[in-house]
């Protein structure tokens, strides 16, 4: 069944998508927005720590729990009618859409070289946080990117994996309430509040975004993807992250993020007396034709799973 109420939502999705002004996005805003005023404001630092946790155990399993009795009740009724239920969760939560938006203006505007246009792009994308009016084409390009990688898997293949786990469309919920809350609790200020919203979703994301990083392996430059896997993942300051962004660099054979420092001559010698490797960077500097390829990875990882999915519905068929 999961099989095939991701391929309807993706299928849905194609000529329907969910754009971040869905009411579903409303509706999850608001209710986290709540969850933070009821809680928020105890201490100087906004929640207290306690109030954190607890904070995010009503903003999540609430609704997490809510979606699970409604997929339980409708597959001990009627099956169609719970899948029915996985069609709609995976149709709002799930898909290409709800981030590829901004990268495709991004791209296009490289690709017709309106470099003013694509500093515009991405600094919508991102916000008032990134300062876009000095950004290089290759600057701009190496910043979509991540930003799309990241999205990819926080949409897609995170989704993937908390779809396929027992609780089915409740997981889906409770991933993506979490992913909003640990971004949307952060711009507000609320250090315990994003702190804890943070440290669930790291929880929740830290096998998924391995998982992500071994797909990027696989169906792209396999040996770059596990050298910057394992040596380029300091390149990031948040962890889940760095995995993700430093494989997928390495399977697209492009360098992402802040540029390495070389040793100094004394660093340099206690390494080789350590015998430790040297590290260095991978791949070419980012370029338009890098925006296309990643597109081409991301959808080559996407038809891996779900030819996994596959074989695994007819395996437990004909079992």
């Amino acid at each position: 069944m999961t099989f095939f109420s991701i391929l309807v939502a993706l299928i849905a999705e194609q000529y329907r998508p969910v754009s971040a002004s869905h009411w579903i996005h409303r509706v999850g805003a608001r209710w986290l927005d709540w969850i933070a005023g009821e809680f928020g404001g105890k201490t100087e630092d906004g929640a207290s720590p306690v109030g954190a946790r607890i904070a995010c155990l009503a903003a999540f399993i609430l609704p997490t729990f809510v979606v699970f009795v409604i997929y339980v009740a409708c597959m001990l009724t009627y099956p169609i009618l719970g899948f029915i239920w996985n069609v709609a969760i995976a149709y709002l939560f799930f898909g290409f859409r709800q981030f590829s938006h901004s990268f495709t203006m991004v791209h296009e505007a490289i690709e017709n070289h309106d470099l003013p246009a694509a500093r515009l792009a991405l600094g919508e994308w991102y916000g008032p946080e990134l300062d876009v009016s000095h950004l290089s084409e290759t600057e701009v390009i190496s910043l979509a990117l991540e930003r799309a990688i990241i999205g990819a898997h926080h949409h897609v293949f995170g989704v993937l994996f908390w779809f396929m786990m027992p609780m089915g469309p409740a997981g889906v919920v409770l991933y993506r309430l979490a992913d909003t809350a640990s971004q949307r609790w952060s711009e507000k200020g609320d250090f315990n509040l994003s702190e804890a919203a943070r440290h669930f979703f790291y929880v929740l994301d830290w096998i998924p975004a391995r998982i992500t990083a071994m797909g990027f392996a696989i169906v792209g430059n396999f040996e770059g993807a596990v050298y910057g896997w394992r040596y380029l993942t300091g390149k990031w300051a948040d962890s889940l992250s760095a995995v993700i962004l430093a494989a997928g660099s390495g399977a697209l054979g492009v360098r992402l993020g802040e540029p390495l420092s070389e040793p100094d001559s004394d660093e340099a010698l206690r390494m080789a007396e350590a015998g430790e490797p040297m590290v260095y960077e991978v791949g070419l500097e980012p370029t338009e034709r890098t925006m296309r390829s990643a597109i081409g990875l991301v959808w080559r990882l996407v038809i891996a799973w779900m030819a996994l999915l596959l074989m695994l519905t007819i395996s437990l068929w004909l079992g």
